[in-house]
């Protein structure tokens, strides 16, 4: 009997097993051909799937565009109007993006209000990289953005308490380099207005 037990009780764990690898994750053709640097390939996977409409396609098929990889030249202008779809579907990386292309240049002319409303998109997500960004706008202005250095230590900060390791560095020497051309009432402001925002999310 007990023998018995033990057979049916192997027996059960060897197929909770195998249904365990049977339920792995499928590898994702398109993702496994751009790890292996078969850029082609890669975009030709996820191509149909950005045209039905799934966000993460869209987001690779224009930073492939944007990078040139997959194509013969690179394509700004068919990057951003992937990253446009895609920030539509509220992909925070694709809205960042988007701002990106405008913010460097590379969309001609630079439309600065899509610029700021990508930007701001992605900050309030909470992305840093959005957050420092437009720090560095509004520290400096650009094209029809006037410099508000108040605006620029209030987006400093709020990238500041988002914790990225790997910016916490910049983004300490940019909140030191603005703030040696305020004075206290404005320092004082900006950082009302981090904690305000702060207050907005809870």
């Amino acid at each position: 009997m007990r023998k018995a037990m033990r057979i049916a009780c192997l027996a059960g764990a060897v197929a909770l097993l195998a249904g365990s690898v049977g339920a792995a994750e499928p590898v994702d053709p398109a993702a496994a051909a751009y790890a292996r640097g078969d850029y082609a390939a890669a975009l030709q996977a996820w191509l149909p799937l950005a045209q039905h409409g799934d966000a993460a396609a869209q987001l690779h098929v224009g930073q492939m565009l944007r990078d040139r990889q997959g194509v013969r030249w690179r394509d700004f202008e068919g990057a951003a109007a992937w990253f446009r779809r895609a920030a539509a579907q509220g992909s925070v990386d694709a809205a960042y993006a988007l701002a990106r292309l405008h913010y460097e240049g590379f969309l001609v002319p630079r439309d600065t209000a899509e610029m700021r409303r990508m930007l701001k998109a992605a900050a309030w997500r909470g992305d840093a990289r959005a957050q420092l960004t437009l720090g560095v706008v509004y520290e400096y202005g650009l094209d029809d953005i006037f410099a508000d250095y108040t605006a620029a230590l209030m987006w400093y900060e709020r990238a500041a308490r988002q914790g990225v390791p790997e910016l916490d560095g910049k983004i300490a020497k940019l909140r030191s380099r603005v703030s040696e051309k305020m004075t206290k009432a404005e320092i004082a402001e900006a950082l009302r207005l981090a904690q305000a925002w702060d207050s907005a999310l809870e």
